[in-house]
């Protein structure tokens, strides 16, 4: 297939270019797939260019944008099609005023916090440095900062988007309101976001930040402390439980993964509960003065991580203990593996009042009654495990769904951040799938932009 009717500033990238693998290589390898061009475009107009390259092939090329490729799934990825990679659009520009900050559709968070930091200020985005600014936002997007200023999408001024047809849009509330209405939570589904508008506010920090360990025998106690902590949980407290085996023995346990706001001492007496009722059998508990040194804490522990990877996750109303402790069983049993012992499970804790202010239908993300979110994240080293990691993972995030729908008579949404991409769309948009389906038939009728959960 010729490149020679694909003309654009940027660069394209073939299967024969000497940087393919490096092109297509993606944060975990479950997301590689072969790619018959990659596009590094340096405008919008360069994303027009390609999209009437890709509509020109008989049969049409399938499209795939890629922001930072951190997800395990396949949606930044394309078997025999076209990816944009949109790394080239990495730009931050903080607004004269100070209340607002321009980013790039290729940009990662520790791009965004770097520069952010020299102004003293922030945004509502990636508790981790790597992870790509526009699939986050676009997708929901819980922060650290959630507790204050809710969803990243809820804090989206005007956003850039090249559509199916070609054309360069720029949406807000006041202008194509219908469409801005779409991308703020229906993820990759109305074109490629080539700038981001975002609030910006005051830096925070410092913040406490670490982990505390206890074996997985004492799960039922260090529960009841959560329990507890929660109940009376401040918008810059933030706690993950988590399921852990941690060399060199790799015994099942029970991490608490802080995130609080103030000062050292202040931390120590808001975690005094998690190291005086119950003990823990480590600790490293730091301050750190920024929230983008916030974003490196888990450095270490990225390095350090199996090639591979299947991640969902499932929003739930409450902390119930029998759902808690069969998800810990079953996932002590997977774990069991060698290859799937670096597995982990996250139960995110947080003030979650802000989230709720904004109505269901305002957005396109519909998760807005009160809830928590859970994160399965499969870790191994062998593509023969993909299968009965993917299993795993599929079936957690089912028993959290079931137990929702059990206990409280409903089931939270999938956010297209967590969803593995076999969903059903109504399992993803919830109650907005109807207005998105309408929305979907204006703006990309042919489905261009249409990997997992069509709206066509």
């Amino acid at each position: 297939m010729s490149t020679s009717s694909l003309s654009i500033q940027g660069v394209v990238v073939t299967p024969s270019s000497t940087d393919y693998n490096e092109a297509i290589a993606r944060l975990s390898a479950t997301s590689v797939l072969p790619a018959a061009f990659i596009t590094y475009p340096v405008s919008p107009a360069d994303i027009t260019a390609t999209l009437k390259f890709a509509r020109s092939q008989n049969p049409p090329l399938q499209i795939a944008v890629k922001g930072g490729g951190c997800h395990s799934s396949t949606a930044s990825s394309s078997d025999g099609g076209i990816v944009i990679d949109l790394s080239r659009l990495n730009y931050v520009e903080v607004a004269a005023d100070k209340q607002s900050v321009k980013i790039g559709g290729g940009a990662l968070w520790g791009d965004v916090y770097s520069e952010l930091e020299k102004h003293d200020l922030v945004v509502v985005g990636g508790n981790v440095w790597n992870v790509g600014v526009g699939g986050f936002v676009l997708g929901g997007g819980y922060s650290n900062l959630s507790g204050f200023y809710g969803l990243a999408v809820d804090n989206l001024i005007a956003a850039t988007a090249v559509l199916a047809n070609g054309d360069v849009v720029t949406c807000s509330k006041t202008n194509e309101p219908d469409l801005f209405w779409a991308i703020r939570g229906a993820g990759n589904q109305f074109g490629a976001v080539t700038e981001l508008t975002l609030k910006t506010y005051p830096t925070h920090g410092p913040a406490t930040v670490g982990a505390l360990a206890y074996p997985g025998t004492q799960l039922a106690e260090v529960l009841a402390v959560v329990k507890n902590f929660i109940s009376a949980l401040k918008p810059g407290h933030r706690l993950m439980l988590t399921f852990s085996r941690a060399p060199p023995e790799f015994y099942p346990s029970v991490l608490i993964l802080p995130y609080i706001e103030g000062t050292a001492e202040e931390a120590k007496s808001a975690l005094a509960p998690f190291t005086e009722t119950i003990k823990p059998v480590f600790q490293q508990i730091v301050s750190v003065p920024t929230f983008n040194a916030v974003s490196h804490s888990s450095d270490e522990f990225l390095a350090h991580v199996p090639p591979r990877a299947i991640l969902g996750g499932a929003l739930f109303s409450d902390l119930w203990e029998d759902i808690i402790t069969k998800v810990f069983f079953d996932w002590m049993t997977f774990t069991e593996n060698e290859d799937s012992r670096q597995s982990v499970v996250f139960w995110e804790l947080f003030f979650r009042d802000k989230i709720t202010e904004v109505k269901e239908e305002d957005t396109a993300y519909p998760a807005r009654k009160p809830h928590y979110y859970a994160v399965i994240t499969g870790r191994h080293s062998t593509p023969t495990n993909d299968g009965p990691t993917r299993e795993w993972v599929s079936r957690t995030m089912s028993i959290i769904n079931q137990a929702n729908l059990e206990k409280e008579g409903f089931q939270f949404p999938i956010p297209t951040n967590f969803g593995l991409g076999t969903e059903k769309p109504e399992d993803v948009y919830g109650v907005n799938v109807g207005r998105l389906r309408e929305l979907k038939a204006k703006y990309d009728p042919k489905g261009i932009f249409g990997k997992f959960w069509s709206l066509i």
